[in-house]
């Protein structure tokens, strides 16, 4: 087993790990108007839960795969290698509303875990429907919508990450086999 480890898969796995979560923790801050600690309190959580949940669907899946799309998720895990990008953007984009969909649940989770409430829905009443188009503009954007907040702060993690790819992908000599 250990034979096969992919130690540089599981490095770059950490460091993304850790990125997202400074990322990710500085968005909802901002965009919440949450503490720093709460915020990254949910950015871990979140992180390491949806990475969890994507590692144990990797394992479920990869032997339903078929053999030549087997070949080159191990090519790309083993050998940072990839014959076929629309595949790993394809994935990518999967993986993209797969973790979203995963963080804004864990968020509602944890709300109900440790404050043991159900999630507040905040209602807008229509005190602004003759004040004009800017009073009714100003009143949306006072409102902190969780669901926005946490696809911001997905975007600019996946963002952040897709960057550092990029640069690895092209400062690094291509692997041939």
């Amino acid at each position: 087993m250990w034979d096969v480890l992919p130690l540089r898969a599981i490095l770059y796995q950490l460091i993304f790990i850790v990125l997202a979560i400074a990322v990710e923790a500085i968005v909802l801050q901002s965009y919440l108007g949450i503490g720093k600690k709460s915020s990254i309190q949910y950015a871990a959580t979140a992180n390491l839960l949806s990475t969890v949940v994507g590692w144990l669907v990797f394992f479920v899946s990869e032997p339903r795969l078929p053999q030549d799309w087997r070949q080159q998720v191990f090519n790309y895990i083993f050998f940072d290698y990839t014959n076929n990008p629309a595949l790993l953007v394809g994935v990518a984009f999967l993986t993209f509303l797969g973790t979203f969909f995963i963080k804004l649940q864990s968020l509602n989770w944890l709300d109900f875990i440790l404050e043991g409430k159900q999630p507040i829905e905040i209602e807008v009443r229509d005190r602004t429907k003759f004040q004009g188009r800017a009073a009714q503009r100003q009143a949306f954007t006072d409102v902190p919508n969780r669901a926005l907040a946490v696809l911001w702060a997905n975007a600019a993690s996946f963002s952040v990450i897709a960057i550092l790819i990029a640069i690895r992908t092209f400062s690094e000599p291509p692997v041939t086999l």
